[in-house]
């Protein structure tokens, strides 16, 4: 066979033609040209780079090859390849990681060495040699212009998309709008679905990434890698709406345009059931059947058929061909030309009776595989998952045409559990991306469709509820007492029983079968289930909109408990099952949302379901909420609930008693949610917003908001703002706000990773604006230098009290003009400069101000000071009789920095010292200790975390048995004492009150008051 394809091959790319027989010579003309188109193909991937070489080459291998490759590739040890997306990943993708890890020449090097090591000879030969021409032997197409012209007449009639919401004649090229999707070939049973459809967020992602071995549509008929066995039928079955037919159009499509599966079939045929249907007892033949949608007059059925092997059929959404499919076996079609049925027909294709050697790709509903599957003969199950991640960005990247106004589209999605999980399928991307291209058509912000999640379910339901369609108000209820009733009893998956128990039949739910809310979901006999768990919440929550009335007391949904026992389940726990019910039913509280559901339900929102939600959450915000120790966040359910409203007046009403409010958000939705709340609580006098995002940056918008509250509540007293970045426009913004003269703002405090010099300057320059702030906190702040300085001659214009700069990382140039305008300040009492290197030129410009200012409270925590920086820092300390408190903890103390702090000790006024942490040894301690002992003005003296040692213990149990101390407050630690030590130390507690023992190392705070 080799020989002969090898003569076949040299005869093809001879110059001219031998003298042979005119139809043999035509097809060897024909053939020739396919050759040569395939030539090119191949030498034009050769010049695209090293990828396209290798993938040609993978595409030569067997799976089995293929296996044996990534195997040599983990035995060669390189470290820095991905082994587990490795060992998933199919031949395109190999190439990807193998140039993006080593380069296109350590790449090609050792593919080579690999192919050699494998015994592929000829393989490495020609790819060495970089013949790779010859490396494919595909089998001739039957007739290549015939073929052609049917490949055109195929493109032509797929390549155009037609959305249900386009205007008429309005289309959109199918390429340009298809998404890939995650393809999974193991089975699911019952369990795992029901785990699926509990998940959100990324968590839901992941599971659909890791969920058995996710394979690719041009690797859906190669043989099966435990048995070797070759597939000749796939199923590809999956939810409503999952992307079954519009996946089937991508591979007739991508085959018409020369992209799949050119040399494994000659021809492939699109069916679609909804189009045999009513051909059902027509009398043809096969024959026609292909023919009534060939490009000419008449198709060459003989050339078509002469290679049964090389066709594929796909026929799409087999859960609607409403043939049974039960006929006798003898009472089948086996001659393509014989007039039968359709309904025969397709059941002969099916049983592989006719046309036994060709292959099959059929799409359906999970809920009928249990109808069909005994009627396939070995197929191949693989389940369409939906859209990973990156899928879901892209299909919102296509969708509006405009990348950068989808991606901050999908930023919204991402940061919202509950809509991102939905959008793993592709009809609800759909649905959201078109709620979000309506908006901007009737010229509004796109972005306000994602304001409130029940916003977009109802946009939702409108484009799925045609105008038209009427829904039964008993059936409705039905439907909704079914859903509440799986919430409460956790139950997903609903049989007719169930149906029956709400005074529904299998045809009383066609209306929203057909509007794909809900579906027949499982092959486990007549299951139901809503599209999404999201939707069964939904319509549960309807459920307790809905007045009973006029209804019997013992109507069917009688034991759902009602709203009373649903909002005591959310109280109970953070997580409630029932949480996202609740927020869907503060959510029809919206005047827009309850028009929408008047007019198409008829569901009316009652008072005293509206007055019951109002005092529930008025209990809520003053219940003491206990963030999850297994979460960095700290966010009250309550908040979301009211935001759902957007109803300014009925959040004033439940946050009339709330006089704090403090929350630590990552999502996004999250902190449009407490900023809403915090906007409108005009009884908040202490407010902590802290946004951890490490993803998104947080809008403008939202920090305008916040920033609102501080010109508009004239209550609000202290806040502090925490993020990971505060650029120019924010703090411009906030410092606007600052201005204010309604602004009574006291005491701010902000959190940052990242601001320029000319940020903090907006900052400084409105300080001297501001009248009632007293104390300025910037923690965690690292400057990044723009050329520019803070402004720090304005302390002196201000009225602060305390200014703290703590892990700032100031320049030397700051703390230069920093202590210079401490010289003559009158206001300033407590200045913060912890975890901030002060060297020895800043510490002389310090000592300076010491000097000059008023100054009661100076805090170096982790300051790293060096031995220079204490004898200049004591010595001014000499004669000072402002400053009441000092913080050196944290830095080490050595037995020269004692001395002169003993020494300055007996002339200044300090009454609370904390040197937690310094290393002190007992040398030290007893230095410090026959000072404090004549000292009249020091009161708390903290020596926490230090390790004294028994003989430093010794020598404090004795000074202080026989010293009269005037000390109120001594902290010292038991760590790495021995049980004698420990012993003596509590012995010497119970006669003397002020010394405090610590079991470990921490920090004792005296100030505890005075931090927010």
């Amino acid at each position: 066979m080799e020989t002969l394809n090898r003569a076949l091959w040299s005869l093809l790319f001879q110059r001219r033609i031998p003298q042979v027989s005119g139809d043999l010579a035509q097809v060897l003309r024909r053939a020739r040209r396919w050759a040569c188109r395939t030539l090119r193909r191949a030498e034009g991937a050769l010049g695209k780079g090293v990828r396209c070489r290798l993938i040609l080459c993978f595409q030569h291998l067997t799976l089995e090859e293929m296996k044996i490759f990534k195997l040599c590739l983990k035995d060669c040890d390189v470290g820095f390849l991905n082994w587990g997306l490795l060992e998933r990943a199919g031949s395109t993708e190999v190439a990807d990681i193998l140039v993006s890890s080593l380069g296109e020449q350590g790449a090609w090097e050792l593919a080579l060495t690999i192919w050699k090591k494998m015994g592929l000879r000829e393989l490495w030969e020609r790819a060495r040699n970089g013949d790779l021409a010859l490396v494919f032997d595909p089998a001739l197409p039957a007739s290549s212009d015939e073929r052609m012209n049917y490949q055109e007449r195929m493109r032509k009639k797929f390549q155009l998309m037609r959305d249900k919401n386009h205007r008429p004649g309005e289309h959109e090229l199918f390429q340009h709008r298809f998404t890939g999707l995650l393809l999974l070939q193991d089975y699911r049973y019952k369990e795992q679905k029901q785990h699926e459809l509990l998940v959100q967020g990324w968590k839901h992602a992941e599971i659909l990434q890791e969920r058995g071995q996710l394979t690719e549509v041009s690797t859906l008929f190669d043989p099966v890698q435990n048995t070797g066995t070759q597939p000749y039928t796939v199923v590809l079955q999956g939810a409503a709406g999952i992307g079954k037919t519009t996946l089937a159009i991508k591979v007739m499509l991508d085959w018409a345009e020369g992209n799949l599966y050119q040399e494994k079939f000659n021809y492939v045929f699109y069916f679609t059931c909804r189009e045999l249907n009513p051909l059902g007892e027509r009398g043809m033949s096969f024959a026609d059947l292909i023919a009534s949608d060939w490009p000419g007059p008449q198709a060459p059925m003989t050339e078509i058929m002469s290679q049964p092997e090389r066709l594929l059929f796909i026929i799409d959404g087999l859960d609607e061909l409403k043939f049974p499919c039960n006929e006798h076996r003898y009472d089948l079609c086996k001659d393509w030309k014989q007039q039968r049925p359709v309904s025969i027909l397709m059941s002969s294709l099916l049983r592989k009776t006719l046309l036994p050697e060709a292959s099959l790709l059929l799409t359906t509903r999970l809920a009928a595989l249990g109808k069909f599957s005994p009627l396939l003969e070995n197929p191949r199950h693989v389940e369409i998952l939906g859209f990973s991640v990156e899928q879901r960005r892209e299909y919102f990247c296509k969708f509006f045409r405009d990348k950068n106004l989808g991606k901050k589209v999908f930023s919204l999605i991402e940061e919202n559990d509950t809509l991102f999980t939905m959008c793993s399928v592709p009809m609800m991307n759909w649905i959201v991306c078109t709620c979000l291209k309506q908006q901007q058509e009737r010229g509004q912000d796109p972005i306000q469709a994602l304001k409130t999640t029940t916003a977009l379910y109802m946009c939702f339901i409108d484009l799925i509820t045609p105008n038209d369609h009427n829904v039964l108000p008993q059936h409705l209820r039905g439907l909704c007492g079914l859903a509440a009733e799986g919430i409460w009893e956790r139950k997903l998956l609903f049989d007719e029983e169930d149906l029956r128990r709400h005074d529904l039949e299998a045809a009383d739910v066609s209306a929203f079968l057909d509007m794909n809310i809900f579906q027949k979901d499982s092959d486990y006999e007549n299951c139901y289930s809503f599209i999404h768990l999201s939707f069964q919440e939904f319509f549960a929550a309807m459920f307790y909109l809905m007045s009973p009335d006029n209804e019997s007391v013992n109507r069917p949904d009688s034991s759902i408990p009602d709203v009373e026992n649903l909002l005591e389940e959310c109280s109970r726990n953070e997580a409630s099952f029932v949480a996202l019910v609740v927020r869907f039913l503060f959510g029809f509280l919206n005047t827009n949302t309850t028009r929408k559901l008047e007019g198409k339900f008829r569901c009316r929102m009652s008072p005293e379901i509206k007055s019951k939600l109002l005092q529930w959450a008025k209990g809520e915000t003053k219940r003491d909420y206990k963030p999850s120790c297994f979460s960095e966040t700290s966010f009250p359910e309550w908040y979301s609930y009211l935001y759902e409203t957007q109803d300014a007046e009925f959040v004033t009403q439940a946050l009339v008693n709330v006089q704090e409010m403090k929350v630590k958000v990552s999502h996004l939705y999250h902190a449009q949610s407490a900023v809403f709340c915090m906007k409108h609580c005009p009884g908040a006098q202490r407010i902590s917003f802290s946004y951890y995002g490490l993803i998104f940056v947080l809008p403008t918008c939202v920090w305008q908001d916040l920033f609102s509250v501080i010109s508009k509540n004239q209550n609000l007293k202290e806040l502090k703002l925490c993020c990971h970045q505060f650029d120019d426009s924010c703090m411009e913004n906030l410092c606007a706000a600052l201005r204010h003269p309604n602004c009574k703002l006291e005491r701010l405090m902000l959190e940052c990773s990242h601001v320029t010099y000319s940020c903090g300057q907006h900052l400084f320059f409105a300080l001297p604006s501001n009248k009632s702030l007293k104390s300025l906190h910037l923690k965690d702040i690292l400057f990044e230098d723009d050329g520019e300085m803070l402004p720090c001659e304005t302390l002196r214009k201000c009225q602060l009290e305390t200014l703290s700069l703590v892990s700032s990382e100031l320049t030397p140039e700051c703390y230069r003009d920093l202590f210079s305008a401490l010289n003559g300040n009158e206001s300033l009492k407590y200045l913060d400069l912890s975890k901030n290197v002060i060297n020895k030129k800043a510490m002389k410009f310090l000592c300076k101000a010491l000097k000059n200012c008023k100054l009661e409270k100076l805090s170096l925590v982790s300051s790293e000071l060096t031995p220079e920086c204490y004898r200049d820092l004591f010595s001014a300390l000499n004669g000072n009789e402002s400053l009441k408190y000092l913080d050196l903890s944290k830095n080490v103390i050595n037995k020269k920095a004692m001395k002169f702090l003993c020494k300055a000790l007996k002339n200044c006024k300090l009454e609370k010292l904390r040197m937690s942490g310094c290393s002190l040894t007992a040398v030290c301690l007893q230095d410090l200790l026959l000072v404090i002992s004549i000292n009249e003005s020091l009161k708390h003296l903290d020596l926490s975390d230090n390790s004294f040692g028994d003989e430093g213990i010794k020598l404090l149990c004795e000074a202080l048995e026989m010293q009269n101390f005037k000390l109120q407050t001594l902290s010292v630690s038991e760590d790495s004492l021995s049980d004698e030590s420990k012993k003596a130390l509590t012995s010497l507690k119970s006669r003397i009150s002020f010394l405090t023992l610590e079991a470990t190392a921490t920090f004792f705070d005296w100030d505890a008051e005075e931090t927010v």
